[in-house]
């Protein structure tokens, strides 16, 4: 159990719901889960695994997880802190409404998170639930981060252990203080003591483990069969592509194409996403082809494979989209060709835009397809 500095009264977490911009929160996965990108990427999260809350979203939060940005049901997740600076009132003072029209009168001693600061005010949220603003003379700071309480229900009636061996009798319906995860046991607090309790005691969902897939036998000689039949199809494809020529694209919309995803190049890659906050794959193309240009296709990159005209990777022109299987499962990656054999993407892996070769092995061995749309 980590030990935090400037814990404060119980009653102060209730505070804790106020949102900072820019601040991360923490929290510990107490349930297995995976999570699938549009470029079929799967992204593993164990039970007791640490992991920084960007955002809250209704019912899921929005996690980071190294480069990548994704949502997280919450029952995955239990909040353990929040990034949010506490302030001690060190002065008698009013707080005032946006108006400028006194509220009530600060105690000194009281304690407040805050919402937002300038150089001569800050406003506040105190403990009885108060929203206003005084001045930054009345105030110290005392915490930059808080531990964060859930409020769970005990399931059956047991006892909690605390590191020292001091025990603690937990009834059925009981409400319990907890504030984190550690080994399999959640940690609850009680009189400032830490104790252990395991989680089939209490009405929270934990410990439930992603089912994987059973590995089956297969006919070698089936299989093989059917791999080359997939495999004259595709030397088929590629025939007519080679053979059927298509119109050159527009010049001046495809400058346009390229002019937007250079100025998109280093932004931040996120699961979903088409601008917003940043962009996978198909939301990239999704951007700048639909929402930018006003040309309309399907917004996941398997669909968008099979919009617009095929053209042969040797015909490739400025503005195409060029499309793989990174996968196994066929196409889950596409990117926007901008010449002498690049092509700019939404990359899960780098988790950001960039530039990228079609002779890089891992891309020409997994290169699909390509279509013109413009």
């Amino acid at each position: 159990m980590v030990s935090f500095k400037n814990k404060l009264p119980l009653g102060l977490f209730a505070l804790c719901a106020v949102s900072i911009v820019g601040m991360k929160d923490t929290g510990v996965f107490i349930n297995e889960h995976v999570q699938r990108t549009y470029s079929g990427n799967e992204i593993e999260f164990s039970i007791g695994e640490k992991v920084e809350i960007l955002e809250n979203k209704g019912s899921e939060y929005y996690v980071q997880k190294g480069k990548a940005k994704v949502t997280i049901p919450q029952e995955k997740i239990l909040l353990t802190e929040v990034n949010v600076p506490t302030y001690q009132i060190v002065k008698a003072s009013p707080i005032l409404d946006d108006n400028g029209k006194i509220i009530r009168s600060l105690f000194i001693d009281e304690y407040a998170v805050g919402i937002s600061v300038d150089t001569t005010t800050a406003k506040i949220k105190c403990n009885d639930g108060t929203i206003g603003n005084v001045s930054r003379s009345a105030l110290k700071k005392v915490a930059d981060k808080r531990n964060n309480v859930t409020e769970v229900q005990v399931k059956n009636n047991t006892v909690a252990r605390s590191d020292n061996g001091k025990k603690l009798n937990l009834n059925k319906n009981q409400t319990v203080n907890v504030v984190d995860f550690d080994n399999g046991l959640f940690i609850i607090e009680d009189k400032g003591i830490s104790y252990s309790v395991d989680g089939k005691d209490l009405n929270i969902l934990s410990g439930l483990k992603v089912e994987k897939p059973v590995a089956v036998k297969v006919d070698e000689k089936a299989l093989l069969s059917a791999d080359e039949k997939e495999i004259q199809e595709v030397i088929k494809y590629k025939e007519v592509k080679e053979f059927k020529k298509v119109a050159a694209p527009d010049s001046s919309t495809a400058a346009k194409v390229i002019s937007s995803a250079e100025n998109k190049l280093g932004s931040t890659y996120v699961y979903g996403d088409t601008g917003k906050e940043g962009y996978d794959c198909s939301g990239l193309v999704y951007s700048i082809y639909c929402n930018e240009l006003g040309i309309s296709l399907p917004r996941s990159s398997a669909s968008q494979s099979t919009f617009g005209k095929q053209v042969s990777k040797s015909d490739l022109q400025e503005g195409d989209l060029v499309f793989f299987n990174t996968t196994g499962n066929g196409v889950s990656h596409v990117g926007i060709y901008v010449g002498d054999g690049k092509f700019i993407h939404a990359s899960s892996g780098q988790g950001k835009v960039m530039t990228s070769s079609l002779t890089e092995g891992y891309y020409q061995d997994r290169f699909v397809n390509a279509t013109r749309v413009l």
